[in-house]
């Protein structure tokens, strides 16, 4: 199994940086998407190849550069913090990286690129050209991803899995050689898909629930059921199956005493941290605090009902 970039020199594959990095993994329930997170100094990488496409942040904390073999000549390209770049699979490159930065990388393995893409005829080098420069949306879906997986992938694999999918038609729709357009599709879900799509959530709402598992039941890849649910619902699955492990969590605080470490178990949420961070963000009252909240309200309403039959 993958457990690092990689590049292809000479024919055989090996670790695309050549230091230890800060996170590296798989970041989405399939193999489709990894992610490297590396703080490096200078370095120089020979003539090699990437086997999928790339997007990345960069970051400087000085004045740092790469030296790009171009066209038999060397470019100077400045390492601008919080600047992004795109990157293509079987383009062959040698570069010498001088100063001190880093960068979070996405890799999206070229199968995965083409079923989200909706072009499964097409070369992948005919979709994506090779890109660096400041890019907000980029940046902004890498850091998440990156947030995510640092945490540990508290939401589970749903949060991971909506980014990854996100930063793959970014590239699809803005990047593309020519006019790609991600395919469309009309009138969602029927009405026994969403159907068992939905028990299917509810019936497995404690478990860590992945998009390909909800959409198997469906009938559907993935990545087009994340599309045709949300059409059919107006949420996206993330959001959809969030607000499922809130409303079960809610039901369990109020008429139950279980712990709340049993009550974020049995919704879904991967520990009492994150069920306690999440519920306080969406509510603005804690856990517990909804929970005495609920009491209270239940204990008035209780007496008040107990003094209207005895003043009948």
């Amino acid at each position: 199994m993958q457990n690092r970039l990689e590049m292809v020199v000479g024919g055989r594959r090996q670790a695309a940086v050549p230091v230890a990095p800060l996170f590296a993994g798989r970041v989405s329930a399939g193999n489709g998407f990894f992610m490297e997170s590396q703080r490096v100094g200078s370095f120089e990488l020979p003539d090699h190849w990437i086997p999928y496409y790339m997007v990345g942040v960069q970051f400087a904390n000085r004045k740092t550069t790469r030296y790009l073999l171009d066209g038999g000549k060397i470019r100077e390209d400045p390492i601008h913090d919080g600047s992004c770049e795109v990157v293509v699979p079987q383009e062959v490159r040698r570069f010498r990286f001088e100063g001190d930065g880093g960068f979070d990388m996405v890799s999206i393995e070229p199968t995965v690129f083409q079923e989200i893409a909706g072009f499964p005829q097409r070369s992948p080098l005919e979709l994506v050209k090779s890109w660096s420069g400041y890019d907000p949306v980029l940046k902004d879906l890498v850091l998440r991803l990156r947030a995510d997986a640092a945490a540990g992938f508290p939401a589970g694999a749903l949060l991971a899995e909506s980014i990854c999918i996100k930063i793959t038609e970014e590239l699809v729709s803005r990047f593309s050689i020519g006019k790609a357009r991600l395919p469309r599709y009309k009138g969602g879900l029927s009405g026994i898909q969403l159907r068992r799509a939905l028990e299917f959530v509810d019936a497995y709402l404690d478990s860590n629930l992945d998009a390909g598992s909800i959409a198997g039941v469906a009938g559907l890849s993935k990545y087009h059921f994340g599309k045709a649910f949300r059409q059919s619902t107006g949420m996206s699955l993330h959001s959809y199956v969030l607000a499922r492990r809130m409303k079960r969590s809610q039901e369990l605080l109020a008429k139950s005493d279980l712990p709340l470490a049993v009550i974020a178990q049995a919704a879904g949420f991967s520990n009492q941290s994150h069920f306690t961070t999440v519920f306080s963000t969406r509510t603005g009252i804690s856990p517990a605090a909804f929970r005495n909240e609920k009491r209270r309200t239940s204990v008035s309403w209780n007496e008040s009902q107990w003094t209207d039959r005895v003043g009948s």
